[in-house]
């Protein structure tokens, strides 16, 4: 893995916070390549499907603040040969000329991960739309950040480097977005995807910001940044404390303290993945009923069954007749869609599967036609007695003379 793109899109996601999704979904891919299809990567970013559709662009294009491209969008279908993966890349800025988003003077990859502490710092502040709206302080942290995310190459909790990219994948219950997926098992809350982005631009490091400097990194509205500092102490206690500074107040957020192997309060707790687990099942739930619904049987089932919303419109269109089979006029009124197809499936058993060639057909059916023919005549009733021959020929030598 290339630890310059971490920090690429780290720097880029600065100040956008409507840029989110699109960082969570561009951290797990740069981080698990193998990661594809609509659900695998809902499951790795913690979001759901339908937030995947709405964040990637279109077939061939970028999404909307360039940091993905997205090579196939998937097809769902019933036939497996016509379902395909949904397949999405990081842009990189560094790749292209016309850079589409800032920072400005991002050098190339393999000058990131060369860069001292203080190349760092001119690289935030040589980006001037940036270092405006940013505070000396936050600049600090963000040069420190990006620093910690350029020595990051693999995941592994066998190390502290890759302890730390272990704590900021996205999908983990620390990060997760709505508490009520929280497993009933883990006493924290979790802390959100903002929390995220922040630890993703401090590199998880122990920092001292203010109000102001989460507004600015994050993009944050100063209500937003208040609710986002409010959040984070409600679930942990020991993330965040306040700092006297002069005349102001800022917040000590201690990232490292919590979160890393070393740390002081570090807690194995805090890289649980309890719901990515259990979204885990729910996919191989839908997948089992996407597969089974994908046979002749159970399609069949499901449209004559109460799980679908169009049932009453498809018996109407399609009545059953009136001879039908007793138990099949059963199975269809009571709509139960695993008893239908389990009898359609015992049906198929007993006929068998069908030929791979329509050779066998023809053979079959030559059999059958040759087994509905009547028994040929005896020879005894075949012969014609000399009297029925005289009269036939009297007859004819008669209608000669006409």
């Amino acid at each position: 893995m290339n630890p310059a793109h971490l920090v690429e899109m780290a720097v880029r996601s600065v100040g956008h916070s409507e840029a989110l999704m699109e960082l969570a979904l561009a951290w797990t891919i740069t981080t698990r390549p193998y990661v594809s299809g609509t659900r695998g990567l809902a499951r790795w970013a913690g979001t759901t499907s339908r937030m995947v559709r709405e964040t990637v662009g279109p077939e061939g294009g970028h999404s909307d603040f360039k940091l993905l491209w997205t090579r196939t969008r998937g097809a769902s279908s019933p036939t497996a040969e016509e379902r395909e993966q949904m397949e999405i890349r990081f842009h990189s800025n560094t790749r292209t000329q016309g850079r589409s988003t800032s920072p400005k003077n991002l050098p190339s990859l393999k000058e990131v991960l060369a860069l001292g502490e203080e190349e760092l710092r001119k690289l935030m502040e040589g980006n001037a739309p940036l270092s405006a709206r940013i505070s000396e302080r936050a600049q600090e942290v963000l040069v420190n950040g990006m620093k910690t995310l350029s020595r990051l190459t693999e995941l592994s909790r066998t190390n502290e480097l890759g302890q730390i990219l272990t704590a900021l994948d996205p999908g983990l219950d620390l990060w997760a977005e709505t508490e009520t997926e929280r497993p009933a098992k883990v006493a924290y809350e979790p802390l959100g995807r903002r929390a995220w982005h922040l630890a993703v631009l401090c590199g998880l490091e122990d920092v001292v910001l203010s109000v102001a400097d989460v507004e600015a990194l994050t993009g944050l509205s100063k209500r937003g940044a208040q609710a986002l500092l409010k959040r984070m102490t409600e679930a942990n206690p020991l993330l965040v404390g306040k700092v006297r500074q002069g005349r102001t107040i800022a917040y000590e957020i201690r990232w490292a303290s919590n979160y890393r192997l070393t740390g002081d309060w570090y807690d194995e707790v805090t890289l649980r993945d309890e719901i990515r687990k259990a979204r885990a099942i729910r996919d191989r739930e839908v997948q089992a009923t996407s597969a089974r619904r994908g046979t002749p049987a159970g399609y069949l089932a499901y449209r004559l069954s109460t799980a679908s919303p169009k049932r009453d419109v498809y018996l109407e269109a399609n009545p059953l007749p009136a001879d039908a089979d007793g138990v099949w006029r059963a199975l269809v009124e009571a709509g139960d869609e695993m008893a239908l197809y389990e009898h359609l499936k015992a049906q198929e058993a007993e006929v068998g599967p069908v030929p791979s060639t329509p050779r066998v057909l023809v053979a079959q059916v030559a059999e059958a036609d040759k087994l509905r023919r009547p028994a040929q005549e005896s020879m005894e009733a075949a012969v014609v007695s000399k009297e029925t021959l005289a009269a036939m020929r009297k007859r004819i030598v008669a209608d000669s003379y006409r």
